[in-house]
């Protein structure tokens, strides 16, 4: 026997000695001194059922299925009677023979220990109970002492005066490790088989069983062969304590090991979704509810639409790199200055929220091309000036204010005098069509329409209807506002938007239904906030309009190249020097937004507007999000009437117009004057400013205006 060998025998011997000598006394009543030193600071037993073990947190998605989880330990706690007896006999067969026999403390079984471990010249038999090792895990340290193991067998005697063998079973069953993170014996089962509990067979049990004296040494993922031989000894004393027949264990050891790693709660889906919720719950409830409670949260995340989600942002931006010949990519990362101020990756990065506007609930969110790069979430923490796809809440502010769509406005240059200096806003192709309608406007994305129509509603009042449908960022009240010149989040817009589709009225966007306890009881119960906040009218011309931008203007990719044929709304944007682009739609159940641009505020490349940049990523998910739905309309409310309107004039067309369309009005606000341009024969409209003028129906107010720089 080796000189090591020799030191563990004898210490093995000189604790089984104290052990017995310290029974004796016990048993005699003596030593009354000694037992109140080890009973000191002693948990009761009854703190058994009080302890409470980290347990896992999970997530689950709109299908309630599993989407994540969080834990110090990863810990199900099972009900004994749903633990297979053939893993019973397993556990007890190795663990504790006597188990249902002993009083907490086994001195056949130490001494047995003692007498393998000499022959071994090491220890390869420990002589703790099934009681001994609980009362051991849950309060007592790990360290190799003489007090220790005698406070160990007090409290497991203490144990088995409290509870019956079963519920100590279960709760030993419960708690020990089982290496790779698994805590018990139902995340064990999941853990090394991918199954539940009481589908394990006698061939997993023995594996399970063998798995507990040493996790690490006889792991199957790590150690196969040493899991196998261990599993045959396993069989082996199954049989010799007759828990089951010699045929039963054969079959059993000729079958494989039959491990697969649980693929549950470790993807790598939604991970920019599942860090808002986690924030979420950890600031309303704290840390402890995430780690340790083992609560179920049910979230908002439909797991299909995310994963389409995450397709096509990065199929479509891999391509638009490589058509660009972009030197920075995904694969070729290079670290940004700590002075960014975040998180930030040096390659072209994306983001898309999907919001269903019936309910607030968030369906789909992608925060950046990679959580592992960058756990900045570019859908909730940056704020980007929007460019054009603020243009709707100014048009918004415009029909709720007895503007109609056939309103017509001048799209031709403006000077506009600021302080010691003057505004010269322009249109991004540096082109003038004129006086033209609001639906036109809007459609084509005209700027300088925005402007000579933002001068006549006023900043202040544009700023006041986008705060009201969502927009929780600063707005500056200037007349630059009305081509997004503030900065705003990819979920502030979209929720914004939701306004539209659900015919006026905000819903606050939310990610988690509910939060249920271990029990199953209600923590947390979403009540979603709703207020109209527009007319169901004036939501409804404001789509119409908003529709137009895809049928026939700076959207109209989506029909025409990507051939999106749904009943869809949406806008376009673009700020200065390209580098942000924006594609903002919706359809009657289903609000999508996309921004696309560096991290760094730099140009993405020249031309690259929201209709070439973000609409395809957003034209692809939405085809993939509606497949399989039913086509569904934009409800048209009680008080809209319709007219054949002439779009030179803005007024009810003649059989002279050869430029019409049937255009909505909320009632009273329809044209009761016949087109004046064509019934006197002068569709000369483009040779005079001056009938520009005359037919830009509301007056210009004549106020200076603090101007931030334009965006497009």
């Amino acid at each position: 026997m080796s000189e090591r060998g020799a030191k563990i025998v004898r210490e093995v011997l000189r604790i089984v000695g104290l052990l017995v000598l310290f029974l004796a006394v016990f048993a005699a009543g003596a030593g009354v001194s000694g037992i109140r030193f080890l009973k000191k600071d002693l948990p009761s037993a009854h703190d058994l059922e009080a302890y409470q073990a980290p347990l896992v947190t999970r997530f689950y998605d709109l299908q309630d299925s599993l989407l994540a989880e969080f834990y110090i330990e990863k810990r199900m706690p099972v009900p004994l009677d749903r633990v297979p007896k053939h893993l019973i006999d397993a556990v007890i067969t190795m663990e504790d023979r006597k188990f249902y026999e002993h009083w907490g403390v086994n001195l056949l079984s130490v001494f047995r220990a003692v007498v393998s471990n000499l022959r071994a010249g090491r220890v390869v038999r420990g002589g703790s109970t099934i009681t001994q090792q609980l009362a051991r895990a849950l309060f007592l340290t790990q360290e190799r002492s003489i007090v220790r193991k005698m406070r160990e067998a007090l409290l497991a005697m203490e144990v088995e005066r409290t509870y019956s063998k079963d519920k100590i079973l279960e709760m030993y069953l419960n708690q020990i490790y089982f290496g790779h993170g698994a805590y018990g014996i139902k995340s064990a089962a999941e853990t090394y088989f991918n199954r539940d509990i009481g589908d394990v067979t006698l061939a997993e049990a023995a594996l399970l069983a063998a798995i507990i004296r040493s996790p690490a040494a006889y792991s199957p993922f790590s150690h196969p062969e040493e899991a196998l031989r261990r599993r045959s000894i396993v069989l082996e004393a199954m049989v010799g304590a007759g828990a089951i027949g010699r045929r039963e264990a054969g079959q059993a050891k000729n079958s494989p090991l039959g491990v697969k790693r649980s693929t549950e709660g470790t993807t790598k889906v939604a991970a920019y979704f599942v860090e808002e919720v986690r924030k979420f719950i950890e600031r309303k409830f704290g840390s402890r509810m995430l780690y340790r409670d083992g609560v179920s949260v049910y979230t908002t995340l439909d797991i299909g639409l995310q994963r389409k989600a995450e397709e096509v942002l990065e199929t479509w931006l891999g391509s638009f790199e490589e058509a660009n010949k972009f030197k920075s990519t995904l694969e070729k990362n290079e670290p940004l200055p700590e002075s960014l101020g975040f998180e930030g990756t040096s390659y072209l990065q994306a983001a898309l929220v999907a919001i269903d506007p019936r309910t607030g609930y968030v369906q789909a969110m992608v925060g950046g091309r990679s959580f592992e790069d960058s756990k900045f979430n570019r859908a909730t923490q940056a704020h980007r000036q929007p460019g054009s796809a603020f243009k709707p809440f100014l048009w918004t502010a415009a029909i709720d204010n007895q503007y109609t769509a056939a309103d017509i406005v001048l799209d031709a240059p403006i000077i506009v005098p600021v302080k010691d200096s003057i505004y010269r806003p322009s249109n991004y192709d540096h082109k003038f069509l004129g006086p033209i309608t609001l639906r036109k406007g809007l459609a084509r994305s005209r700027n300088l329409v925005a402007i000579r129509l933002i001068q006549k509603i006023g900043a202040y009042t544009v700023a006041e209807y986008a705060r009201s449908m969502g927009i929780r960022s600063r707005l500056a009240k200037v007349l630059s506002l009305a081509l997004g010149s503030s900065s705003t989040t990819l979920l502030e817009i979209v929720s914004a938007y939701g306004v539209f589709a659900n015919q006026g009225v905000r819903i606050e966007p939310t990610m988690v239904r509910r939060i249920t306890g271990r029990q199953g009881e209600i923590i947390y119960e979403d009540v979603p906030y709703s207020v109209r906040v527009l007319s169901p009218q004036t939501a409804y011309i404001a789509t119409s309009m908003l529709e137009s931008v895809l049928n026939e203007g700076t959207g109209y990719a989506a029909r025409s190249r990507y051939h999106f044929v749904r009943r869809a709304a949406g806008k376009t944007g673009t700020t200065d020097n390209y580098t942000d682009a924006w594609f903002i739609g919706f359809t009657p159940d289903l609000v999508c937004g996309v921004w696309v641009g560096f991290d760094q505020m730099k140009r993405i490349t020249e031309g690259a507007t929201g209709a070439r940049v973000a609409l395809p990523a957003w034209a692809e998910f939405m085809k993939a999000a509606q497949k399989g739905r039913p086509p569904l309309e934009f409800p048209k409310p009680e008080g809209i009437t319709h007219a054949r309107i002439c779009t030179k004039s803005g007024l009810l067309a003649t059989d002279a117009c050869n430029d019409t369309r049937d255009e909505v009005f909320v009632e009273g606000t329809r044209p009761t004057q016949f087109c004046t341009v064509h019934k006197l024969g002068i569709d000369r409209l483009l040779e005079d400013e001056y009938q520009f003028e005359k037919l830009d129906r509301k007056s210009l107010k004549s106020e200076e205006y603090n101007l931030s720089p334009g965006t497009r």
